[in-house]
């Protein structure tokens, strides 16, 4: 069921923010949700204080995660009453014109910033408690405030903060993969557990890219401590099907080490 409602709203979202615990278990789990996201086209922003730096040969840049912003232009209602905006815009330049119903503007009254882009969703991974674990983010993120959450975890101290309270008991890469195995436009799976169905018993030919298969990846062998610990079927499973997908165990393991 939360998986069918996680689904709904990442369907329905444009501007999608996600925010990892520091554990690099879910920041690795995150990455993977981030190029997903990315390949169906959203707008996705990630918030970390630092990316750790053996987990840097997952992202293509630095610039890949930063949170791009809206530029504005304001003009106070004391000085001129808007009536109308248009704008046209060709390959020398782009026009905003602005019919004046009263009032005088000058370069002076004009003040030009940049705004954050409200999201329409949050996705918290690895997070137990929004209010607390975030209250010196909040301060600078305000805008943050009030956007709807999936909640994604596998701790059982999780407090439920979220709209949507994705809470399972395996492993963050186990949890977001199904999810993202859900949400592909190519899959049809709906069992919360990451277990395989009948009808879907081979997830090596659609859902997760090369990308997120090698965090998804990274972040099991950082859970299993190089499956050495807290080993099951469904994890030995989901790395089978993370190389299936492209991911790169030799080379992830030289880099984490």
């Amino acid at each position: 069921m939360e998986i069918q409602e996680s689904k709904q709203l990442i369907s329905e979202a444009k501007n999608i923010y996600l925010i990892p615990s520091q554990e690099p278990e879910a920041i690795a789990s995150t990455l993977a949700l981030f190029y997903t996201l990315k390949e169906l086209s959203k707008n996705v922003n990630l918030i970390i204080d630092t990316l750790p730096d053996n987990l840097k040969f997952l992202a293509p840049s630095l610039d890949f995660i930063s949170y791009p912003k809206n530029f504005v232009i304001s003009i106070p209602n004391n000085v001129a009453q808007i009536s109308q905006i248009y704008y046209e815009k060709n390959s020398d330049a782009l026009k905003i014109h602005l019919t004046l119903e009263n009032g005088n503007i000058k370069k002076d009254n004009i003040a030009f910033y940049f705004s954050e882009t409200k999201p329409d969703l949050i996705i918290t991974v690895g997070i137990k408690d929004y209010a607390k674990e975030l209250s010196d983010k909040l301060n600078s993120f305000g805008f943050l405030l009030d956007s709807p959450i999936v909640n994604i975890d596998n701790s059982q101290n999780n407090e439920k903060f979220g709209k949507i309270n994705l809470i399972g008991e395996n492993s963050l890469p186990e949890i977001i993969f199904n999810l993202i195995e859900n949400i592909h436009p190519h899959t049809k799976r709906d069992d919360v557990s990451g277990e395989n169905t009948k009808e879907n018993s081979s997830r090596s030919g659609v859902g997760a890219s090369k990308e997120s298969a090698n965090c998804l990846l990274t972040a099991l062998i950082i859970y299993t401590e190089n499956f050495k610990n807290k080993l099951t079927a469904g994890i030995f499973q989901t790395a089978s099907d993370l190389m299936k997908k492209g991911a790169d165990l030799k080379n992830i393991i030289n880099n984490i080490k």
